[in-house]
């Protein structure tokens, strides 16, 4: 069966440009007013089927047989006295095809002045909430691929007998749709040695974040903290975090290359966290992105977190995940919630890299300004955006000078810093 749709000023029309292109075997099967968006193109929408063996109109010649004579091919009209005689044996000779057009006309005024059927109400209403929910998720920058997949995953739920919630917002519609396509993240508690390697652009905020984790993930839970700083390329490019690392008593240690790291790492017996600053580089450092991969690819049981500002829009994004893959990226990490509006960005590319998110950075301030992500943080941000008072407490460790040596020790009390926990 196959179905052609035409937008024309008359349902007579129609229906003549039907017969000609699929002949007699051709069938109505819906016609209505054309909508807002289409009425440029006609008054009318009118759908009509035919087999797929159905024989098109013959088509006229334009070439003339080059034997015949042209007066030969002139169709003259019939004599009267030939109408009388058809006439008087079968009726008038167009009576018949016009009876048929006349009954299909009134059927089809009758089927346009009826109220619309159930069926078809509940098409018009899932179409409409379908694209309420396209231009909705288009307002927040999720990408166009994916805002295809979800509102054809909802649109088939609904085809197939689902609810369609009435006055229910868009988030509570699209709760499961924005969340199970994000990577959960599996946290190790227990795990006596963790490996966490930062990479990522220029200006990503990859060494203030590597000081929250020092702090958060090491110092606060009693671990030592071991950092190694592959950012040897600017000038003094290791200056910053050598300080960080004296103020906050943790070992430092710059590394003059990646294909050094798993010897050193190797050669670290202690337990505990260690962090690995990296260089930021861009597209066009192709060849130190390739270096830089093969290092830490070597240490099998190391975290690469991809490290991106969420002020991207979706072509960075994107241009920055292909950039970065040849590093073997195994997490997400957005920084600067606090400066972005939008955040459809960060949803699509964790969604398009199925890498879970296990942080995410507020701001400058070490070690307040870190939080840890879900995938329903995640697709709360998409909703609300980020907004500070939307704050929780949160246990953060504070700094204190400890009376001897200098270093600093840490204990647990009660912070205000930032927590996802109601985004």
């Amino acid at each position: 069966m196959r179905l052609k749709t035409y937008f024309v000023d008359t349902v007579e029309e129609a229906l003549v440009r039907a017969r000609i292109e699929f002949g007699d075997e051709a069938m109505l099967v819906h016609s209505k007013r054309a909508s807002v968006e289409t009425a440029h193109l006609g008054n009318y929408e009118v759908v009509f089927a035919a087999p797929q063996t159905a024989k098109p109109a013959p088509e006229v010649r334009t070439s003339l047989p080059e034997s015949q004579p042209i007066d030969d091919l002139v169709r003259k009209p019939p004599m009267r006295s030939e109408v009388l005689i058809a006439e008087k044996a079968s009726g008038p000779i167009s009576d018949t095809h016009q009876a048929r057009i006349r009954r299909e006309l009134k059927a089809l005024s009758k089927l346009m002045d009826a109220p619309p059927s159930q069926e078809l109400s509940r098409s018009e209403e899932i179409r409409r909430t379908l694209d309420e929910l396209y231009g909705y998720l288009a307002e927040r920058e999720v990408r166009t691929k994916h805002i295809e997949e979800i509102t054809n995953r909802i649109g088939l739920q609904l085809m197939h007998g689902g609810q369609i919630p009435s006055r229910q917002s868009p988030e509570a519609f699209l709760q499961d749709a924005l969340v199970d396509p994000l990577a959960q993240v599996s946290r190790n508690e227990l795990a006596k040695r963790r490996v966490i390697a930062l990479i990522g652009p220029p200006g990503a905020g990859k060494t203030t974040t590597l000081a929250k984790l020092a702090v958060r993930e090491g110092l606060a839970n009693g671990r030592p903290v071991h950092v190694f700083d592959l950012d040897n390329q600017r000038i003094g490019g290791g200056d910053h975090l050598q300080t960080i690392c004296g103020l906050l008593g943790v070992s430092y240690q710059q590394v003059s290359g990646p294909e050094m790291l798993s010897e050193i790492l190797s050669g670290v017996r202690s337990d505990g966290l260690i962090l690995i600053d990296t260089p930021g580089l861009t597209v066009e450092d192709r060849s130190e992105l390739a270096v830089m991969g093969l290092g830490l690819g070597d240490y099998m049981t190391m975290e690469r977190h991809l490290v991106l500002p969420a002020t991207l829009r979706n072509p960075e994004m994107i241009r920055y995940w292909t950039t970065y893959r040849v590093c073997q990226p195994t997490h997400l990490l957005f920084t600067r919630l606090d400066e972005s509006l939008c955040f459809g960005p960060v949803w699509s590319l964790a969604a398009e890299s199925r890498l879970p998110v296990e942080w995410m950075t507020t701001g400058r301030k070490i070690p307040e300004c870190i939080v840890e992500a879900t995938a329903q943080s995640v697709s709360n941000l998409l909703h609300h955006g980020y907004s500070p008072s939307q704050d929780q407490e949160l246990t953060v460790p504070a700094l204190r000078r400890s009376r001897s040596g200098g270093a600093h020790a840490y204990s647990g009390i009660q912070e205000t810093a930032r927590s996802f926990a109601t985004l």
